[in-house]
């Protein structure tokens, strides 16, 4: 099972891209949708995120938006909330890869935001960064979903520099023009993850499984 960590930052059309190795017989695994779901249903997750963060549990759920305001106000919390929520989304993600085993997947697409931030390009046996202009990414996340502005910014300041990403990345995929060009770059970045030899499933997920 060949793993690749594909990340980016906000509004460079991450999961966009991610859902297109689909067509190639990857699974996507999405860390954001992962967290959403846990935040709703897991409730020992959620009474530990609550003893840190007074006030975000409501209706036996996480309210996003209360723990976000926190972190702004307090990211140094941000490494306490990843020590709680990391080793549950480990599990699931382990869970997810096993079944594509079980359905002969050719590989698995990780997708996480905030990859190298938290050392998961450690984990994969490749690392795809997926690429757009901060005008891009502006007008995605701000005009089009209507995020405030400062939002985008406490966002962007949270990720790693574009820059520094790219120097870490094994892939690049630009989003920047339409989605034919990008669908064209999934091809080629799939045609050379074929020659990789899968290791890291075995040598790190193995102990977990």
């Amino acid at each position: 099972m060949l793993l690749v960590g594909l990340t980016g930052s906000i509004g460079t059309g991450k999961s966009t891209t991610a859902a297109m190795f689909k067509d190639y017989n990857f699974g996507v695994y999405n860390a954001d949708d992962t967290v959403h779901y846990i935040y709703e249903n897991d409730m020992d997750v959620i009474d530990k995120i609550e003893e840190i963060f007074p006030g975000t549990k409501e209706n036996n759920k996480i309210n996003r938006k209360l723990l976000r305001d926190i972190l702004n106000e307090k990211p140094e919390k941000f490494k306490e909330l990843e020590s709680v929520v990391h080793p549950v989304t480990r599990q699931y993600q382990i869970t997810y890869i096993k079944k594509l085993i079980e359905e002969q997947k050719f590989g698995c697409v990780l997708d996480i935001p905030l990859l190298f931030e938290t050392g998961g390009d450690q984990y994969v046996d490749a690392s795809i960064v997926v690429i757009a202009s901060e005008d891009k990414q502006r007008e995605r996340v701000v005009g089009e979903r209507q995020i405030p502005m400062e939002v985008f910014n406490i966002l962007k300041k949270q990720q790693m520099p574009d820059q520094d990403k790219l120097k870490k990345a094994n892939f690049i995929i630009s989003t920047e023009k339409n989605i034919e060009s990008t669908k064209a770059e999934v091809e080629s970045a799939v045609a050379q993850l074929k020659s990789i030899e899968p290791k890291a499933w075995d040598e790190f997920y193995g102990k977990m499984k």
